[in-house]
């Protein structure tokens, strides 16, 4: 959003750098550069695409928009008809695709990419905890539900407030309130809501106390600890491949 004149030249220079790279790659491994059998074919498709979309963006679209500037020229002058309306919006769709040169600047830089890849091997555990989540979540919705929402802590004839069993009317209702309350995003309604039934029954407070600490801090511990184990635990599988591969270079030179 900030407005400079050098953000065109800048981009220019980075594209022509990433075009060489790619031309220098392709001038070295051939066709195996995009073969299934290479190892990186992941990464080298990912690479390809970003280059050839860059190109198209920044090369490939002016020169489209001049060629559709003269043909609305020569269709005013000669009455002609020519629709390229379909073709630019397809052409400015391509633009989208510029997003895409940050995955190349977090392979360039190596620190960022080793983050990078440990994150992705935590999914699988962040997996885990959010279904451990929600069945917590799950068990006392149905709790609370039932408990708060239906009345049956309550006597019959106490008088409360409507307004306490609103966030609790349901089982979806009750898991979305205690998941507001366990990331301490409630809203004012429900916050009230939850202050009034405390004072119609300050037992529950050791409930919600048990539900915070079996919820948020006990759920945030074990996502903490199973990202930081699996980060750890992936870089230096890294560390140890990168060892292994300049062991191997220094072996063949």
């Amino acid at each position: 959003d900030i407005e400079w004149e050098g953000w065109f030249y800048l981009e220019q220079a980075l594209l022509i750098v990433y075009v060489f790279e790619l031309v220098v790659l392709l001038k070295r491994f051939g066709t195996y550069f995009l073969s299934i059998h290479n190892q990186d074919i992941a990464w080298n498709i990912l690479d390809f695409t970003i280059v050839v979309s860059s190109m198209l963006d920044s090369w490939l679209i002016p020169l489209m928009d001049l060629a559709v500037k003269a043909a609305q020229i020569r269709k005013h002058s000669d009455k002609t008809s020519l629709d390229l309306g379909p073709v630019m919006v397809l052409m400015r769709l391509v633009r989208l695709l510029r997003i895409l040169r940050l995955v190349k600047l977090v392979k360039a830089v190596r620190p960022l990419f080793l983050l990078v890849v440990a994150v992705i091997a935590a999914v699988q555990g962040v997996i885990w905890v959010l279904v451990l989540t929600v069945v917590v979540l799950y068990a006392m919705g149905i709790v609370a539900a039932r408990l708060i929402g239906h009345g049956m802590i309550f006597p019959s004839d106490s008088g409360i407030p409507d307004e306490i069993f609103d966030p609790f009317r349901s089982v979806p209702d009750s898991m979305f309130t205690l998941f507001r309350v366990m990331s301490g995003a409630e809203s004012e309604s429900e916050a009230h809501a939850i202050d009034l039934l405390m004072k119609e029954m300050p037992s529950v407070k050791f409930a919600f106390v048990f539900f915070m600490i079996t919820s948020s801090w006990t759920l945030l511990s074990i996502l903490t600890a199973v990202v930081s184990e699996n980060m750890i635990s992936t870089a230096q599988q890294q560390q140890d491949e990168l060892k292994q591969q300049q062991a191997e270079e220094d072996t063949h030179a």
